[in-house]
């Protein structure tokens, strides 16, 4: 945690359900669930509904820690943010609403401490 930095990614997110795979070059994120694809892509003006900003924690982890997440999302939490969090290979990435950016990077960044 000492070394923890959160960095925010260009752009403005929706999640989105299809139920074709997607175009690839089009999004950020794409998952198989057995319901569909749910698809993070960058939002347009047309859009409803949320916009989320993306949040890489720019730390190394590992796919098996334990806790760090926990850590995370409890901190989100406590500042009344909601998240919604992925674990890529080197980095965890934490989507926040983005009326809320400023306060959970505050409260990840306060885990340093």
């Amino acid at each position: 945690m000492a070394n923890l930095k959160v960095v925010r990614r260009p752009g403005r997110w929706v999640f989105e359900t299809q139920t074709a795979p997607p175009d690839l070059t089009a999004v950020a994120m794409a998952f198989a669930e057995a319901e569909g694809w749910t698809v993070i892509r960058v939002a347009r003006a047309e859009d409803g509904g949320p916009v989320w900003a993306w949040l890489e924690l720019s730390v190394h982890s590992s796919l098996e820690a334990v806790g760090f997440l926990a850590a995370i999302s409890h901190a989100l939490a406590d500042a009344g943010v909601p998240c919604n969090a992925i674990s890529a290979y080197y980095h965890d990435h934490i989507f926040v609403p983005e009326d809320n950016v400023t306060a959970a990077i505050g409260a990840i960044e306060a885990l340093r401490r």
